[in-house]
C-alpha cells in the first residue's frame, strides 16, 4: 500500500509507505524500528556515549528497562534489626555488637552450611532491651514465666520459640546468638542480615528449622 490513513481526536493523519518501508518477520522489529516513506539510507559513524533504542533492546516508544533490584542487597540505609516487646528498638547492623560467638565447626552432625564460627549478640541480651520498661537488664522472672519469641525473616518465614528455652541450668544461654558475622564476614545472600544460631534445639537436629536466617525483626509476644 502507499500508506496508512488514520483519525485521532478528530485530526486526520497520513503515514506514507512509498517509496520504501522496512519490514521484518522478527518480532523484535516493531514500532519505530519499521520506518516507512524511506527515500535515502545513510551510514554514519556512531556517537560515543550515546545508546540507540535498538542497542537498548527497545523501540523509541518503549522506556529502557531498568535492572531489577537484588532482594539480597541491603536497603539504602543499611540493614537493621527491629526488637519489639514492651519497648521497640531498631539496631543498625553497623552498631550491632559481635561480643558473643557460636562455633559450628564443633557442633557435630549439623547442616554443612552452619559449620562456621558465627559472631553476634546473645539472644537474651537483645531481649533485655525491650522485655520491660528497663532496657539493659534481662527480666529473668518474666522469661521463666513464659512468652513467645518470634523471628521475622526476609522470605516471610516466622518461626517461634518459648522464652523458657533460653535457660540452661537456670541461667540464660550465652551461646544462643543472633549473628551478623560468619567466618569473620558479614552474612551474605539469603542468610543476611542476621541469623539465629546456637546448637540444640536451634541448629540440631539436622536441618532444624529454628535456625532462622534473613532475620530483620524479633518480636516478644506476652
Amino acid at each position: 500500500t502507499l500508506g496508512t490513513a488514520s483519525i485521532k481526536n478528530d485530526a486526520a493523519s497520513w503515514k506514507p509507505n512509498w517509496p520504501l518501508k522496512l519490514v521484518s518477520s522478527d518480532a523484535a522489529i516493531f514500532g519505530s524500528r519499521k520506518p516507512a516513506g524511506i527515500a535515502r539510507i545513510s551510514i554514519v559513524p556512531a556517537t560515543a556515549g550515546v545508546t540507540l533504542p535498538f542497542d537498548a533492546g527497545v523501540s523509541a516508544e518503549t522506556p529502557v528497562p531498568t535492572a531489577a533490584a537484588d532482594p539480597d542487597d541491603p536497603p539504602s540505609g543499611g540493614w537493621t534489626l527491629t526488637l519489639q516487646g514492651r519497648l521497640t528498638k531498631v539496631l543498625s547492623i553497623a552498631a550491632f555488637p559481635t561480643t558473643a560467638s557460636w562455633d559450628g565447626t564443633k557442633a557435630g552432625d549439623i547442616n554443612p552450611s552452619l559449620k562456621y564460627v558465627y559472631k553476634g549478640q546473645s539472644l537474651y541480651k537483645l531481649l533485655a532491651k525491650v522485655d520491660d520498661n528497663k532496657p539493659g537488664s534481662f527480666n529473668t522472672a518474666r522469661a521463666k514465666k513464659g512468652y513467645t519469641i518470634q523471628f521475622y525473616c526476609r522470605d516471610g518465614y516466622k518461626p517461634k520459640i518459648s522464652s523458657k528455652l533460653i535457660f540452661k541450668n537456670g541461667k540464660p544461654r550465652v551461646s544462643w546468638i543472633v549473628a551478623k558475622l560468619k567466618a569473620g564476614k558479614l552474612l551474605e545472600g539469603g542468610e543476611a542480615p542476621f541469623r539465629f544460631v546456637g546448637g540444640p534445639p536451634i541448629t540440631q537436629p539436622f536441618n532444624n528449622k529454628l535456625s532462622a536466617y534473613g532475620v530483620t525483626k524479633i518480636r516478644l509476644r506476652f
